[in-house]
């Protein structure tokens, strides 16, 4: 990820948005100037309840970014919207409870590996939950995954936002944040020799 590029930022989960949005950093992303990837069941869990915290905070900044934001529509989370939507049995009740479980994640997957990108600096994958990684270890396509802490350094490097780090480490008292974490998949290397994500270095 370069400051001159223009790679779309991908969300994974409903966990980097949050924790921007508790931070006070969700309208530095706009400078960024860069299209950001929200998938169908992301934006379920980040705004779906709006009683849930911030999810009124991010349903206005959605709505402020306008076309900058791609709304993604997967199967996944076409298929979940039509078990919502109908009289359901005991036994469908159990598969749509557990279809919501890692549901963002899944579809985020699949939205990816549709897309298919050639090069792992094409698709810039925000997490904040530890199995995107795993989600991604296997893939048959490159993708670079980074955390929402090393998202804010590069905010901060860039100068894009001077406080970006210090503004969401003053979240940790409310938000568990993973380390500044980035890595590269690389679709060539074989599966049992990927590295997950590593320490972002200085």
């Amino acid at each position: 990820m370069t400051r001159a590029g223009r790679q779309p930022i991908i969300v994974a989960d409903a966990g980097p948005l949050i924790r921007l949005a508790a931070a006070g950093l969700l309208g530095t992303v706009k400078v960024l100037n860069r299209r950001i990837v929200l998938v169908d069941r992301v934006m379920d869990e980040v705004c779906g309840d709006r009683s849930k915290p911030y999810a009124d905070e991010i349903w206005r900044w959605i709505e402020s970014m306008g076309d900058a934001i791609s709304h993604v529509k997967t199967v996944y989370g076409a298929g979940i919207d039509a078990l919502k939507s109908k009289q359901r049995t005991a036994e469908e009740d159990a598969l749509l409870k557990s279809s919501l479980r890692n549901s963002g994640e899944l579809a985020l997957r699949e939205f990816v590996e549709r897309w298919l990108p050639q090069l792992a600096g094409e698709a810039i994958v925000v997490y904040e939950d530890k199995r995107v990684a795993a989600l991604f270890m296997d893939s048959d396509f490159p993708v670079t995954l980074m955390t929402t802490r090393s998202f804010a350094r590069v905010m901060q490097d860039w100068g894009i936002n001077a406080d970006a780090v210090a503004a969401l480490e003053s979240i940790v008292d409310r938000y568990d944040l993973k380390p500044a974490l980035v890595g590269e998949i690389d679709s060539e290397t074989p599966r049992d020799l990927r590295a997950l994500p590593q320490e972002l270095k200085p």
